[in-house]
């Protein structure tokens, strides 16, 4: 072990090791507080900087010159957004959040694929997930301890008391993001060649992947359930075999007992749809609301701009009586239609021309066809670029996976 670092210290400069360490510890921070992503962030645009030469850089990243201008022009939107705007406060605060969509890929795309092992990535991102939540469990149990009646209160473990937005609370996240980034691991380590031997002993690999599972359903996040469903049921009909559909059966069954127990995530899957087959999430109604408003500004080109878009929500929200919306100064949890409002067609357009972009430069290989199922679900029930975590999590592997799966085919 010892002359296995000598020889790895000695192959590679510092600024080699200095840049696959820190690529490793921004996927490990991922899931944790956005001010401590940020601060490894800059470290690894930092150590690629001093590792590749300009003219190297530039080469590589003429190689994938249609995927980083796609995200430029993506970044552009809200520029325009800007300009487009009277609330400027707002649409500057959105330029300085989503300014990543071009520094992060611009530090990826400048590399050569072989300077990224996929592997090593995932797990460090799992490290990553599993700290996060173990430090939200130490906090559930620290809550349950130090109550009055704490045998009362651990009943509460699989109430709405510890779930969803409680359950991430410790890290100051989103839920739903959290739970996106449990998927993208999760399908990893059942899907990659590169954990074919971790998958070997079966009751070993589920004993390995029950924490993560279990997070997931205490975030009670319905997006990540759904992801994880329509993956595991795209990946059965690509190969279909036996073993397979019992996988998924099994997937299934465990889900559904999962939301019973869990009585919140199983109350939020209940509000999609009724029994009847009529849509009654809540979202659905808000959209037509925002539309309806939308079309009186007759704005459909270019769109309302990126720092009025909230005022046209709130003004929606008030006229229909959604109040818990409007106080709480809800966006309107779909990134197509933000788009739509803040940038109008062009923008719909423009980032609908990005997903095209990864899905031909990928043709969805590996986990390429995970991370596209996921973003077209996600795009349609979040607004991906409203927070700094959002904007990572797309950049990074949008990115990676670009430069990983484009081209020649290779076995990550």
């Amino acid at each position: 072990m010892i002359k296995g670092i000598k020889s790895y210290w000695s192959n590679k400069s510092i600024w080699q090791i200095l840049f696959e360490t820190s690529t490793y510890l921004f996927v490990a921070t991922l899931p944790l507080w956005d001010k401590l992503n940020t601060l490894v962030l800059w470290l690894f645009v930092a150590s690629s900087i001093f590792l590749l030469k300009p003219r190297e850089r530039l080469e590589n990243i003429k190689q994938n010159k249609t995927a980083f201008m796609g995200l430029f022009a993506l970044y552009l939107l809200f520029i325009i957004g800007w300009l487009l705007s009277t609330e400027t406060k707002d649409a500057l605060r959105d330029m300085e959040r989503t300014l990543t969509l071009v520094i992060i890929p611009l530090i990826l795309l400048s590399h050569k694929r072989e300077d990224f092992n996929l592997k090593k990535m995932y797990v460090a991102f799992g490290v990553g997930l599993f700290t996060a939540m173990v430090i939200c469990w130490a906090v559930i149990i620290e809550s349950i301890l130090t109550n009055a009646t704490p045998w009362v209160q651990a009943g509460y473990f699989f109430k709405w008391v510890y779930n969803g937005w409680n359950a991430v609370a410790p890290l100051e996240g989103h839920p739903s993001y959290f739970a996106v980034m449990l998927v993208i691991f999760i399908v990893g380590l059942i899907r990659m060649p590169a954990f074919k031997n971790v998958r070997k002993n079966k009751f070993k690999f589920i004993l390995l992947l029950a924490p993560f599972f279990l997070f997931l359903i205490e975030t009670s996040s319905r997006i990540g359930v759904i992801c994880l469903v329509v993956i595991a049921v795209v990946t059965i009909f690509k190969k279909l075999e036996i073993k397979r559909i019992f996988y998924v059966i099994g997937l299934l069954i465990a889900l559904a007992i999962l939301s019973l127990k869990f009585d919140y995530l199983g109350s939020k899957m209940s509000q999609i749809v009724d029994s009847k087959g009529n849509i009654t999430l809540d979202r659905y109604d808000r959209w037509g609301a925002i539309l309806t408003d939308f079309k009186v500004r007759e704005s459909w080109i270019f769109g309302i701009g990126t720092g009025d878009s909230q005022e046209l929500y709130n003004i929606a929200y008030s006229k229909n009586g959604f109040m818990v919306a409007l106080k709480n100064e809800y966006n309107a949890h779909s990134q197509y239609l933000e788009f739509l409002i803040s940038n109008g067609m062009l923008g719909l357009l423009v980032y609908l021309g990005v997903l095209f972009i990864f899905f031909k430069k990928t043709r969805l290989k590996g986990e390429a066809l995970s991370l596209f199922i996921i973003i077209v679900l996600f795009s349609g029930s979040e607004t991906i670029f409203g927070i700094s975590k959002g904007v990572f999590i797309f950049a990074f592997f949008y990115a990676l996976f670009i430069l990983l799966y484009s081209k020649r085919a290779v076995n990550v």
